[in-house]
């Protein structure tokens, strides 16, 4: 037997002990009138318990989104997203896909500036540009001029440019593209 028809049996349980109790002198129509009051009333309390749990859920489910809005981005007078100010600051690839891993004339970083802005060197050349994040967002756009030198080099302007979503745990900063792929993993440094 299911739950639901060990309650069905309780119901009919509790239907035929209030039909013995009120059988003496109450007539058959005025019986069945308490009957369905009292099962309507029971129905309402459940249909109102269930009402009260959902508007709880909703109205939870509604602060925590505004609480995880408000921890990720913010936004700034124009109404542009800003950075998170989880990522700002200087990171170094640890995993980046496209990269030789050849020994390179300077480090190859990437920086992000609190006022979005980012620079990157990729072992040789260096570059520039915008970013903004929102949630796990992210949207990065080079800007001004890119030195190329040839030389083998991590691909960090691609990485970013590609980027559409990001992870940040710890000290480790993971970046994929629109199909969900990685791009590349980088860790905080120092600087």
């Amino acid at each position: 037997m299911s739950s639901g028809e060990g309650a069905v049996d309780e119901t009919e349980q509790r239907l035929r002990a209030t039909f013995a109790e009120r059988a003496d002198g109450v007539g058959g129509e005025d019986l069945l009138l308490a009957v369905h009051r009292r099962l309507r009333r029971r129905r309402t309390a459940r249909l109102t318990t269930a009402a009260v749990v959902v508007a709880v859920a909703l109205v939870g489910g509604v602060i925590a989104l505004r609480d995880t809005a408000g921890t990720t981005s913010s936004t700034a007078a124009g109404g542009a997203p800003m950075p998170a100010a989880g990522v700002t600051g200087t990171w170094e690839p640890l995993f980046v896909v496209g990269d030789s891993q050849a020994l390179r004339p300077k480090p190859p970083l990437i920086h992000f500036g609190p006022d979005g802005r980012w620079t990157a060197s990729d072992g040789c050349n260096d570059s520039q540009g915008r970013y903004t994040t929102g949630g796990p967002s992210f949207t990065a756009t080079p800007e001004g001029g890119t030195t190329y030198i040839a030389c083998d080099n991590v691909p960090n302007q691609a990485v970013l440019t590609k980027a559409t979503t990001f992870t940040l745990r710890g000290d480790q900063l993971t970046f994929y593209d629109a199909a969900g792929q990685e791009l590349g993993t980088y860790r905080r440094t120092g600087s």
